[in-house]
């Protein structure tokens, strides 16, 4: 691969080919220390991943008990997110997606999204508080979009325009399906 390829490809391109090439340096400290394989790095990464979908599937099933159980949902929903956001340190390296996270550009996006999942936390299991739970847990779900769009190539006029291709795709399907 061409150097100025990498460049134009930004942090995460060379964070992937680091983590793909043949040589065994690692510019993570932590890893280092750790001796991790390739293989327990991909390994971390999908255990941390399914652990998240676990928590995500289980605050799901309590979903129609929500008002019951608005708590427990929004604890799993939260370990959920952790989950999968901490799965991607396992591929870049804590120190490397760390710094990606705080980057000038990701650090608003980062600082809201954690933010948002430590009060609901707090909420749920801290102040044993409904109404705050909710509340934050309705920031939390802004934050997550937030955070998500910021990751769409283009943004939300890159969200806008796939929104829109989505919905005319739908559209014509649907149009084209049931005459009405």
């Amino acid at each position: 691969m061409a150097e100025g390829t990498s460049e134009r490809n930004g942090p995460i391109s060379n964070i992937m080919n680091s983590l793909w090439s043949n040589s065994s340096s690692n510019d993570d400290a932590f890893f280092d220390s750790l001796k991790l394989t390739k293989k327990q790095r991909i390994i971390g990464f999908f255990t941390s991943l399914i652990l998240g979908a676990f928590c995500f599937a289980l605050a799901l099933l309590l979903l129609p008990f929500l008002i019951l159980k608005v708590r427990k949902f929004v604890v799993l929903f939260t370990l959920g997110s952790v989950f999968s956001l901490g799965s991607f340190s396992f591929l870049w390296g804590p120190w490397n997606h760390m710094m990606h996270l705080i980057s000038l550009e990701r650090l608003p996006f980062t600082i809201a999204y954690v933010l948002s999942l430590a009060a609901t936390l707090w909420a749920a299991l801290g102040a044993h508080s409904t109404i705050l739970t909710l509340v934050f847990s309705v920031i939390q779900i802004g934050a997550l979009v937030w955070f998500l769009v910021s990751y769409i190539p283009g943004g939300t006029t890159g969200l806008k325009f796939f929104s829109k291709l989505c919905t005319k795709l739908v559209s014509s399907s649907v149009s084209s399906t049931l005459d009405v």
